[in-house]
């Protein structure tokens, strides 16, 4: 069924076609999920022109669109494949004129409200129109063949040239030889009066071209008219050739009048992965993400006359993630209990460079990362003693306080890159490690203001431990000045303070003997 529109007329929609009104909207976004946890969250980066398409439970494509600015993504109408279209004609004229001309006029584009634009016809037609006159000025007799003929050319939206091009003969004479006079009256001259040559041609848009014609404003046409009408004959001839040309386009929209979406089960299918990303989770309502829907692209909804909004698609960019920790058993495996070393400083290099701290959890994690190669480097928090550091998830290599060669392919995530640190006394349990200066507290150095104290004694005062680490507050086992390789500066402070004191001493007791010295009265 075809219902033919005048330009600016209203559609109607046909017999057993239900318009639709107030019909329940499933919708959602793409969107950049910077914590991976699944959720859309204020501030998380939209993915504007991703392909969505609405599935029915046949697997039949019942609509199709692509992500907004904003991301988003709306089904409003049923789109199924069979349903009756319905069509909307505007038509311009451009009227006759003295060739050669061009000119320009538009037509309103489609109105999205009245339903789903399927396809563009665009016809041009055109009319030349010639009044010819010819005489020959050979000495001997000739044919004289008159034609009428020309270019009009159609651009618009979409279209770079769309050309019809009337050809058609106005007639043929026989010259004699020339009559001595060019007045176009004489025997060898010939009025072949007014002709006409006609000719249409016409395309059909489809896909993302018909947008263009698509809103609530107008499409410009734009046509120009060249003539080429023109007589042939002997080698001497004049002609006389007056052409005018008139054209006229045609604009047909085809479309699907507005159908609301029938209550059943759907899938919504994102059918292209957006350049950059790679797949993370998908949220039914944003409310929890769908378990395994990792590289799924899928999401599964029941329409039951009701809207079902925020059918989430998140998406990651490449990033790099670990944790500094408190290793308690000196494993290498970031465990359930173990500390949190928050405040630690990081450093990533390679294809790009940023530093930042870790959080409150001991963890970093460096967004929104190009694909690429990189070194993650830790700067040893104070108050601890090193340990195990492990490589993440995509590999690469790990030496002291430093993982390199993690290839990072675009989109991809890299987590676990861990920094086990062990606490400096082994005495003091992992709940109470000690921090910069202070009461210790599960908060780790860097909690506070203070500083470690120095050796010499208090909480940083360094001495050997268990396994040959100095430990701060616990005595060397034999500590005799000399009973280790020591520092000779410290040998010769030592005997420099020796001499100093017993000189001392000796001063003390001579000053005490004068003292005891009875000194006699003057008479």
């Amino acid at each position: 069924m075809a219902i033919v529109l005048l330009a600016g007329a209203v559609p109607a929609v046909g017999p057993g076609i239900a318009r639709a009104q107030a019909c329940p909207v499933i919708s959602g976004f793409v969107y950049y999920d910077v914590n991976d946890n699944g959720l859309k969250e204020s501030g998380e980066a939209p993915i504007a022109g991703t392909p969505i398409e609405l599935r029915n439970e046949a697997g039949a494509i019942v609509g199709a669109t692509t992500t907004a600015a904003d991301g988003s993504y709306t089904f409003v109408n049923d789109g199924s494949p069979g349903l009756p279209s319905l069509t909307e004609s505007h038509k311009v004229v451009f009227p006759k004129a003295i060739t050669d001309w061009s000119a320009a006029k538009a037509v309103p584009q489609f109105d999205p409200a009245k339903g789903a634009l399927k396809s563009v016809k665009v016809t041009a037609g055109a009319t030349i129109e010639s009044s010819i006159k010819a005489e020959s000025l050979d000495g001997d007799p000739t044919t004289i063949t008159a034609t009428v003929s020309g270019v009009v050319t159609l651009q618009a939206p979409g279209i770079a040239a769309l050309k019809a091009e009337p050809n058609d003969t106005a007639g043929s004479f026989d010259a004699p030889v020339f009559d001595g006079s060019m007045d176009f009256a004489g025997p060898s001259a010939h009025d072949f009066g007014t002709k006409s040559a006609s000719d249409s041609t016409d395309t059909t848009l489809t896909g993302g071209a018909i947008g263009l014609y698509s809103g609530l404003g107008t499409v410009t046409l734009k046509v120009s008219a060249l003539a080429d009408s023109r007589t042939t004959g002997g080698g001497n001839l004049i002609n006389e050739i007056h052409t005018t040309a008139l054209a006229d386009v045609t604009v047909v929209y085809t479309y699907t009048p507005p159908i609301c979406i029938k209550d059943g089960k759907y899938t919504i299918v994102e059918t292209l992965q957006p350049a950059g990303y790679s797949d993370g989770l998908e949220t039914a309502g944003n409310t929890a993400p769908i378990p395994n829907t990792r590289s799924s692209d899928k999401i599964s909804v029941t329409l039951a006359g009701q809207d079902l909004a925020q059918n989430n698609f998140g998406e990651l960019k490449a990033s790099i993630h670990g944790c500094v920790y408190v290793d308690a058993n000196d494993n290498g495996i970031k465990e359930p209990g173990e500390l949190a070393i928050p405040l630690t400083m990081i450093t990533l290099g390679g294809a790009e460079a940023r530093t930042m701290e870790t959080g409150g959890d001991g963890c970093y994690d460096f967004q929104g990362l190009a694909g690429g190669t990189y070194t993650v480097t830790e700067t040893q928090p104070a108050g601890y003693i090193d340990g195990k550091d492990t490589i993440g998830s995509l590999g690469g290599k790990t030496t002291n306080d430093r993982h390199f060669d993690i290839v990072l392919p675009g989109g991809k995530r890299s987590v676990n890159n861990n920094f086990g640190e062990r606490l400096p006394n082994p005495s003091v349990t992992p709940a109470s490690p000690p921090q910069l200066g202070g009461t210790p507290t599960p908060g780790g150095p860097g909690s506070g203001s203070n500083t470690p104290a120095g050796p010499g004694g208090g909480p940083g005062s360094p001495t050997e431990g268990a396994a040959g680490e100095k430990t701060p507050g616990v005595p060397a086992a034999g500590s005799g000045l000399l009973s280790r390789a020591m520092n000779m500066n410290l040998v010769i402070l030592g005997f420099a303070v020796f001499a100093a004191s017993g000189w001392l001493a000796f001063l003390a007791v001579q000053r005490r003997e004068r003292e005891d010295v009875e000194v006699p009265e003057e008479e």
